[in-house]
């Protein structure tokens, strides 16, 4: 019977190890681009909800680079991005906050991330269109 339980044990120790490496690994940031990646430029058009459209041009971005990354290189305009990696979230772009209804949203090249921004990748040259507006369910 000690032999028994001393498996059962051992396994369920094992499934604990499984499930604990997987929970880490998923959240985990991307590697940062390598040294001699490709450059290209990043277009970001900024779209607030009731402002002019601004366009900013990230140039010597490299391929593999985060849009996080990208996002706080912006000096042409405030950007506040608040976390890091797989908790990055833009705060505010310009004087436009993100509050309980609204706030900021993207697009790369067209088509809505379904990651945030510290795992959003990006492969240059590429538009990331950000815009302000309600949040839906």
């Amino acid at each position: 019977m000690s032999e028994f339980v001393f498996v059962r044990s051992c396994f369920m120790s094992s499934i604990c190890l499984l499930i604990g490496l997987i929970a880490i690994g998923c959240g985990q940031t991307p590697p940062p681009p390598a040294a001699d990646a490709a450059v290209g430029e990043v277009t970001l058009e900024i779209q607030p909800d009731d402002s002019i459209s601004e366009t900013i041009q990230v140039p010597d971005v490299a391929d593999g680079t985060t849009l996080e990354a990208v996002m706080r290189m912006v000096e042409q305009v405030p950007v506040s991005v608040s976390g890091s990696g797989s908790t990055a979230f833009v705060d505010s772009i310009g004087e436009v906050k993100t509050d309980a209804g609204q706030g900021w949203t993207f697009k790369v090249d067209g088509a809505f991330a379904n990651q945030g921004i510290g795992q959003t990748v990006l492969h240059p040259p590429t538009t990331v269109t950000w815009s302000y507006g309600a949040f839906e369910n």
